[in-house]
């Protein structure tokens, strides 16, 4: 079992989880959530008395190596299949690889604050020449909080795209909208559609399969229909452009790891650096990919001052 901090706070157990992936458990005053060590990869957030904001494939694989269909995977350093085609996995090598706890701490308000780190080795480098650190700090309260952080550690300049992948469950896929996006272009990834999409007024509504960058997105997004009822406020931090998925009824019923129906419980509006929004770093240099998401009935989408 990869070795943890000394001592853990009280809110927090590592223990042997599905598939035998070690999981940190955390449940304090304000919620419960699960990570997996692999991937540094938030499987559940649940405030006491709500249902889970993060959907989980009932189908999704747990395997050492394996991708899990849920939660909040991390892709880095690229967003989408390998940019240069060389086979490399798709979404990069972060969600796949083994993350090491650095520090956990109960904080004086209840909150659970984790770090976790990924670093190169010999394994990464074989996929990505690069010297990097790789950090992602989560706030388990009763709000929801990410922040992951690259550290250039070479002495060349290196590029990358990456997202915060959130799988958010549902209510039902009719009733989803997610308010903020309406008036900018986007580029639409379904194969066959005009890669150039069309502004649209009014929240977006999910008919179908849906794949789009939004290259101009704000840094405040609502999803509606966000299981439980209300809506989620995603305010980020470090990105210009927003990723809206959901592989519809056909695409879903083939993917072993979804299933038939599955398309219509969760939606994933994902916090990115994708498209053309691409970050370069300098020798020593560093940049945080930040969101925070707690629950609302607010009906604004003003960006935060």
């Amino acid at each position: 079992m990869p070795h943890a901090p000394a001592p853990l706070p009280s809110s927090t157990r590592v223990v042997t989880g599905r598939g035998g992936l070690t999981e940190l458990h955390i449940h304090n005053r304000h919620a419960r959530a699960v990570v997996a060590l692999q991937g540094a990869q938030l499987l559940s957030f649940q405030p006491h008395g709500e249902p889970d904001w993060l959907y989980l494939s009932p189908n999704a694989v747990f395997a050492p190596g394996r991708p899990v269909r849920g939660g909040v995977p991390l892709c880095w350093p690229w967003f989408g299949p390998d940019p240069q085609g060389l086979g490399r996995p798709a979404h990069g090598l972060a969600r796949q690889s083994p993350w090491v706890l650095r520090h956990a701490l109960d904080e004086s308000d209840g909150c659970t604050l984790l770090e976790l780190e990924l670093s190169d080795d010999a394994a990464t480098r074989a996929l990505w020449p690069h010297r990097f650190r790789l950090r992602l700090e989560i706030r388990v309260g009763a709000t929801l909080a990410l922040a992951l952080t690259t550290r250039n550690l070479g002495d060349t300049h290196l590029t990358l795209t990456q997202a915060l992948h959130n799988y958010f469950a549902i209510d039902h896929i009719e009733g989803a909208r997610v308010h903020g996006l309406d008036g900018l272009g986007f580029i639409d990834q379904v194969p066959g559609a005009n890669p150039q999409g069309a502004p649209a007024p009014g929240p977006l509504a999910f008919a179908g399969r849906l794949d789009r960058i939004y290259p101009n997105a704000p840094t405040r997004l609502q999803l509606e229909g966000a299981a439980g009822g209300g809506r989620l406020t995603l305010d980020s931090e470090g990105s210009r452009s927003a990723v809206v998925w959901n592989p519809g009824a056909e695409l879903a019923a083939g993917m072993a790891d979804l299933g038939p129906d599955e398309h219509s419980r969760f939606v994933c509006v994902e916090t990115a650096n994708a498209g053309d929004d691409v970050v370069t770093l300098a020798p020593g240099a560093e940049h945080r990919l930040a969101l925070a998401i707690a629950r609302t009935t607010e009906p604004s989408h003003r960006s935060p001052p």
